[in-house]
């Protein structure tokens, strides 16, 4: 019995790094460029995202906050 708790404790922590790792999904600067969110700030994303580099979504919206934050006067 205490093995199936032990198992079944493993298989729970196991199924969390899974949903971490989904919330936590990268994505190239193009993928970004391209997709709906941020269709509205397409020149945005295109001068604050580097070429190669791969990004969260969490990232990029800092980012973008942070640029226009910075603008403001």
């Amino acid at each position: 019995m205490e093995a199936e708790n032990k198992n079944k404790m493993h298989s729970e922590n196991r199924k969390h790094e899974t949903n971490a790792k989904k919330l936590e999904q990268e994505f190239s600067k193009e993928q970004i460029a391209i997709s709906e969110k941020y269709s509205n700030q397409r020149d945005l994303v295109n001068t604050l995202l580097e070429e190669g580099k791969m990004y969260t979504l969490k990232t990029v919206d800092g980012m973008i906050d942070k640029y226009l934050k910075g603008k403001v006067m």
